[in-house]
């Protein structure tokens, strides 16, 4: 049944039309009751919806966030380790270098070249325990950058 409006009605209905009047007046009474019902759940159930809706986006957002810190911290990691990785060659090109001189040398300057390769290798020492260390500090948040992006 069509919501009628209030002035549909008489305000003072004859004495003869009281009783069909009245039924009149109580079935649209009970049809917009019956609407409002309708509209108060449906109201209820797009809270509920709503509420859970930003629930979810707090989440999201709280995981996003912990994400874009761990990828900073790896990025970061990453930065230091290609400089510890740079170090490395470049000792490891000068041990060689040192080594092919050596060969085309004899007397004092091959105790001198001996001298500068064991410094050499005492640097490629050092910068791999450096390496070891970063790996070692970079291996959680490797652990959970793949727990949170899948590996990337």
């Amino acid at each position: 049944m069509p919501l009628r409006p209030a002035s549909d009605f008489p305000p003072t209905p004859e004495p003869e039309a009281l009783e069909a009047t009245y039924q009149e007046c109580r079935a649209a009474l009970v049809s917009a009751n019956r609407s409002r019902g309708a509209l108060k759940a449906l109201s209820e159930r797009r809270g509920v919806v709503i509420t859970e809706l930003q629930r979810e986006l707090v989440e999201l957002e709280a995981d996003l966030a912990n994400e874009a810190r761990t990828k900073a911290r790896l990025h970061a990691l990453n930065a230091k380790l290609g400089g510890v990785i740079r170090e490395l060659e470049e000792t490891g090109d000068a041990m060689v270098g040192l080594i092919d001189e050596s060969e085309r040398q004899s007397g004092y300057w091959l105790v001198d070249m001996f001298r500068r390769l064991i410094e050499q290798a005492k640097r490629w020492r050092m910068v791999k325990a450096r390496a070891a260390a970063l790996a070692s500090e970079a291996a959680p948040e490797i652990g959970s950058a793949e727990q949170l992006g899948g590996g990337s």
